[in-house]
């Protein structure tokens, strides 16, 4: 799942799983993201951190309750202090810094396929 209030990443993401054999949904909202994981299991959603209505944060606490296996990649170009930074690595599976490469992208996919430690890729 790509959940982003951009329409442009949406697009470019969701083409991106596609070409990785994946199947991809696209939502503008946390709300709407957390409304299809209540009836629908995504191995892999791609979190932008600011969006309309509820936070990243917020959606990223909601998505491991309801689906603990989820795994959740944080995207954003927001600076956070360390709190923040400590909860989004225990609690995420990777974190992107916008702007991001195809490359990036393509290295979490290939950890989750290949069950890598994507954290030791992403946290640099």
């Amino acid at each position: 799942m790509v959940i982003d209030d951009e329409p442009l990443i949406r697009d470019v993401l969701s083409r991106f799983l596609l070409d990785f054999g994946l199947q991809a949904k696209a939502v503008v909202t946390a709300e709407e993201a957390l409304d299809e994981i209540r009836v629908q299991y995504y191995d892999l959603c791609f979190l932008d951190y600011i969006l309309p209505g509820m936070t990243g944060l917020e959606a990223l606490k909601k998505i491991n309750e309801l689906s603990p296996t989820t795994k959740v990649v944080i995207m954003t170009g927001t600076f956070f202090d360390e709190a923040t930074i400590e909860y989004i690595k225990e609690h995420s599976y990777a974190f992107i810094e916008k702007p991001f490469s195809l490359s990036q992208i393509s290295k979490v996919i290939k950890s989750m396929v290949f069950a890598l430690p994507a954290q030791q890729m992403i946290w640099e």
